[in-house]
């Protein structure tokens, strides 16, 4: 295994234990939440459930990255199994930047109780998450313009 992707591996899983330390976190503070405020106490479940339920397509997103980078290893990175690894990236990330669009959406438009610090939060996950859905889309396109020219290579020579 290559230097390289030894260490895109490595981070990979940092950020797959960040996630579910973060998962702990949410539910942690969703006991405190729920003693600092009895009365929204019942919203405890459902809310933790909402936000978790959004990580869903991150955790799921970890595995085409991992399959990308063992293409890479194989010297097959530019191949059509390559091009559909990323597709379907490119739907995990859509999924998730929909679901927070519609979660920003919905909850501030329910309850205008957000603070405007979370919102401006939520907004930049949001943007991020866009920029990294066009960003896949890009290599995604310039992958299949190569496998274009590369087939058109070996049918001229």
């Amino acid at each position: 295994m290559p230097r390289e992707t030894r260490i895109l591996r490595f981070l990979l899983v940092l950020l797959s234990l960040c996630l579910v330390l973060g998962c702990g976190f949410i539910y942690a503070l969703s006991l405190e939440s729920a003693q600092a405020w009895p009365e929204l106490a019942h919203l405890r479940v459902p809310v933790c459930l909402a936000v978790l339920g959004g990580l869903v397509p991150v955790f799921l997103a970890v595995n085409p990255v991992f399959d990308v980078l063992e293409a890479v290893d194989r010297g097959a990175a530019f191949s059509a199994r390559t091009v559909e690894i990323l597709r379907r990236l490119r739907l995990l990330i859509g999924v998730f930047a929909g679901y927070l669009g519609l979660g920003l959406g919905g909850f501030q438009a329910a309850t205008g109780l957000m603070h405007p610090t979370l919102v401006f939060l939520w907004f930049v996950v949001e943007v991020a998450a866009l920029f990294l859905l066009t960003l896949v889309a890009l290599l995604e396109r310039i992958l299949v313009g190569a496998l274009e020219r590369r087939r058109d290579h070996e049918r001229t020579v």
